[in-house]
């Protein structure tokens, strides 16, 4: 039989649980700006009854249990997303960098001076006994292979400064990984009763929310508490065992687990990215940089070694020598004065005479078949492989239009793909908050509920001892 010390405990379970509850809900509101928190529910459940004849009576309420409001398959778009996004965005910063390094379209960029370059000799044809004239191509020249040389410098520059953000993101990783690992043995204890370590459980989400923008993540959770963290296929955190990333020197660089030689593949985030622009983005616009230096090189070489050079009185000829400088014993692109990093005026030119204006069967210095054929070198179409596998076939200036361009839409398309990547970010971010987020009007709701639960429980109280007074005076 129900008595009234039963209805003292029911109520007393009600002001205990709904303190628990109140409490809860404060920590919800404390920490609803703080990044990565994830919203905690009061778990209820009735305590078990007590059976009589005429049926069962209720005897409270317990605290099953603390839980977070969480869905994994959010967090694992969110992670998805968070890689795609910075990938394009260091990708797109990369390419950008490069447009900065070729600064077209500009009045004193290189497509500029190319045709500077020939309109010197056809400046020199006009007048083709000018030493001024034979100054200004011999200036044109010095220019273009100084523009060239130092974009070499700069694109090494930016492919030294790429690695550098890789090593440090690798670094970063490894420290990530490791906090990763550390936390489990604390979150397998605590949930070893079957309760949830949600403190601790945020805290390695926020870890792992990290690791999934620095490269692709695969996330297991386990019963026990424990997680499976796997990059490229590669399990880098069982558990409580992690294991460390390195990348390796020389070219192409590589992300291997520390210790063995297989690279890890199909990894994106910005390590990815770094990996992509290390190893193909900057070699391959160097590579055209070198095929534009080596083709000026031998086309213009190829033409002045055929002219003929005055000198003395009366004027005796001489067969003309390089303009550019050029082994004469390699021969294509293995000559490192055939890149854009060596491309170099030949010694030789340091005497304005040596500098031919007139053709092979010219009987005197105001013959100038020469340097027109090199100022139709503007004109000329040529055949080049590209850094992409394919060919262009048009003129040295439509070449470097060509680089330019395919940068720039490289850049462009990478930027578009940035913001189209944010958005998803934000929209994954906006989904997974509306689960796990904090609310503070649904948290102002539960508080004014569990303050009036609180309140009708401590009202019952009031009745069981008005029904108690009654009781004892009854018996007076």
């Amino acid at each position: 039989m129900s008595s009234l010390g039963s209805i003292l405990n029911v109520a007393r379970s009600a002001m205990q649980a709904s303190q628990v509850a109140l409490q809860t809900t404060s920590q919800n509101i404390a920490n609803a700006n703080v990044d990565g928190y994830t919203v905690q529910r009061v778990q209820f459940r009735a305590h078990t009854p007590e059976r009589f004849p005429y049926g069962s009576l209720g005897t409270g309420v317990d605290v099953q249990g603390i839980t977070q409001s969480r869905d994994r398959l959010l967090d694992a778009q969110f992670r998805t997303a968070a890689g795609g996004s910075a990938y394009e965005s260091r990708t797109s910063d990369t390419l950008s960098r490069v447009e900065q390094v070729l600064g077209e379209p500009s009045s004193t960029g290189l497509a500029t001076s190319i045709d500077a370059f020939w309109n010197s000799w056809s400046d020199l044809a006009a007048d083709p006994t000018s030493t001024a004239a034979r100054g200004v191509v011999r200036q044109r020249g010095s220019e273009v292979s100084g523009l060239l040389n130092g974009f070499a410098r700069q694109l090494d520059g930016l492919a030294s400064d790429t690695r550098t953000l890789l090593t440090s993101d690798v670094n970063r990783l490894n420290e990530l990984t490791r906090q990763i690992a550390g936390m489990t043995p604390a979150i397998v204890a605590a949930e070893a009763g079957g309760q949830t370590a949600n403190d601790l459980r945020d805290q390695r989400n926020r870890l792992v929310d990290e690791v999934s923008k620095l490269i692709d993540t695969q996330v297991i959770e386990r019963k026990d508490g424990s997680i499976g963290v796997y990059l490229g296929g590669r399990t880098v955190v069982d558990g409580t065992s992690y294991h460390q990333l390195a990348t390796s020197g020389g070219q192409p660089v590589a992300v291997t687990i520390a210790g063995e030689s297989g690279a890890l593949q199909g990894i994106g985030g910005s390590i990815g990215a770094s990996i992509i622009a290390v190893n193909t983005t900057i070699p391959g616009v160097m590579q055209d940089l070198d095929t534009l230096a080596g083709t000026l090189v031998r086309e213009t070489n190829a033409i002045h070694r055929t002219g003929t050079v005055f000198s003395g009185t009366p004027p005796v000829g001489a067969a003309a020598g390089n303009f550019f400088a050029q082994d004469p014993v390699i021969v294509g692109s293995a000559d490192p004065q055939q890149t854009a990093r060596g491309i170099t005026l030949d010694a030789s030119i340091a005497n304005l005479g040596a500098i031919a204006a007139s053709g092979a069967a010219a009987t005197g210095p105001g013959d100038n078949s020469l340097a027109n054929r090199l100022s139709g070198l503007r004109d000329l179409p040529l055949t080049f492989g590209t850094a992409s596998g394919g060919s262009f076939t048009g003129t040295l200036g439509a070449f470097y239009r060509y680089t330019v361009s395919s940068v720039a839409l490289g850049a462009s398309q990478s930027s578009n793909q940035a913001a189209v990547q944010e958005t998803l970010v934000s929209q994954a971010d906006t989904r997974r908050q509306s689960v796990s987020g904090v609310a503070t009007d649904e948290e102002l709701v539960n508080m004014i509920k569990q303050q009036q639960a609180y309140q009708a429980a401590a009202k019952l109280i009031n009745v069981v001892n008005e029904m108690a007074d009654t009781l004892i005076n009854l018996g007076r």
